[in-house]
């Protein structure tokens, strides 16, 4: 086996924090080398609250996912969401040079051009400037513009900004467990890498990642994205919901949605009932499964009509004819497709989970892997790897074999028989 390298994810939510460690393979495709998942605190519409918190728990989710892979994690590319989040579309132009042949240094004066139409605000930075297409004296949805002829170069940037201390203190809390934040990517970017198809990017879809604590959007035509926003109505509403209406902890409730969850109650069976444990009293009770559907179906809707709100005031509503497609925690929700569909002009709607995988992509098949795993096909993309080499005639299974045996396992025998010695691990032959 030759050496080969690998790259990580990390998805700090508002109700988990995910690391997706995996190694690109040659196809195109990843292969799964290590996931960790922890509850998360701390967070809260995307931004850190808690920083000892958040940094607890995202050393929790990447020591799991390192021992799984049995490789450390020197660099991951970290998803960035929330209400601070701001895009625009923004067209710069630029006169190329008197040979008339399109360079690179023009292409990037153009997408400067279009980014210093934005306006300037104290505390916000740009996080994205993505170059949608590019036009080429007057002729338009050009893709590669780079040595083609011509002497005026538009651009059009789907820029997205971002209030600068949010991402700094998210970056802050990654740091200090030891991990450099090689890149901080928007999460329905990140997620539409995982999720959607070349045909859905050309034909135009829209992306609604139902979350903990927000619900992002975003919505891509002609291959390219051409608006992202997020709204901050998501999964944990419908917990608090749920907590609320029949009295029972946070805890109860959250497992109660993701197992007997419904989008609405009138497709629930009369004679299913759930049980449930009263707070305070520990009494049991059981309730129709139907009233769990009542009590999330308001919350639902109310998560599709602002994301409608906010197609329709970006005039990108009639840009979807390849339809929704529903990912996050919140889209496992049984008839959300239905629900969906009914609201957003009914368009057709299905689920996303993550796509393009090779080795264990069933360990991370669930809408919940959707956006770690998208930040780790974005940084192998680009290139920007984890960590050193996996080593040859190593793999990483045994690597996790050695590391157990050496902490975990050889302290103790060593302890009871100090006279005794035991090998290593042998590399694989």
């Amino acid at each position: 086996m030759p050496a080969a390298q690998y790259v990580a994810g990390l998805d700090v939510g508002t109700t988990k924090i995910c690391t997706i460690i995996a190694q690109p393979a040659a196809d195109g495709t990843l292969d799964i080398l290590g996931v960790g998942m922890a509850p998360s605190a701390g967070v809260k519409h995307g931004g850190v609250v808690d920083r000892q918190d958040v940094m607890d728990v995202i050393a929790e989710s990447v020591a799991e996912a390192e021992r799984m892979a049995g490789l450390p994690v020197r660099g991951a590319y970290v998803g960035i969401t929330g209400d601070h989040i701001v895009a625009y579309n923004e067209t710069g132009r630029v006169h190329v040079d008197p040979s008339g042949e399109v360079t690179a240094a023009a292409v990037e004066q153009a997408v400067q051009s279009a980014c210093d139409s934005v306006p300037a605000v104290p505390d916000r930075e740009i996080i994205h400037r993505i170059a949608r297409d590019f036009a080429i004296d007057g002729q338009e949805d050009i893709k590669r513009p780079i040595g083609m002829s011509g002497y005026r170069l538009d651009a059009r940037v789907h820029i997205v900004t971002g209030t600068a201390s949010v991402r700094q203190n998210l970056v802050r809390c990654v740091e200090e467990v030891g991990i450099e934040v090689q890149r901080c990517i928007l999460e329905p970017v990140a997620t539409s890498l995982a999720v959607l198809t070349a045909a859905e990017r050309e034909l135009g879809v829209v992306l609604i990642d139902i979350g903990g604590g927000t619900t992002d959007i975003a919505v891509f035509r002609h291959g390219a994205i051409c608006h992202s926003g997020s709204v901050p109505v998501a999964g944990n509403y419908m917990t608090r919901d749920l907590a609320h209406l029949l009295r029972i902890d946070q805890e109860e409730a959250e497992a109660l949605k993701r197992r007997f969850g419904l989008a609405s109650g009138d497709i629930a069976r009369p004679e299913e009932l759930v049980q449930i444990t009263e707070m305070g009293t520990g009494e049991q009770a059981r309730v129709p499964r139907r009233l769990i559907g009542e009590i999330i179906q308001p919350r639902l809707d109310e998560i599709l009509l602002l994301v409608r709100e906010n197609l329709q005031r970006a005039e990108t509503y009639d840009m979807i004819a390849g339809g929704v497609v529903l990912t996050g925690g919140g889209s496992q929700l049984y008839g959300s497709e239905r629900l969906a569909s009914a609201i957003l002009w009914d368009l057709p709607v299905r689920r996303g989970s993550p796509r393009n995988l090779g080795k264990l992509a069933d360990s991370v098949s669930s809408p919940i892997y959707s956006t770690g795993v998208g930040l780790a096909l974005h940084a192998a993309s680009e290139g920007a790897y984890a960590g050193e080499s996996i080593p040859s005639g190593r793999p990483p299974w045994l690597a996790a074999l050695s590391q157990w045996w050496s902490q975990q396992v050889r302290p103790h025998l060593t302890r009871y028989l100090p006279s005794a010695t035991f090998p290593s691990v042998p590399p694989a032959t």
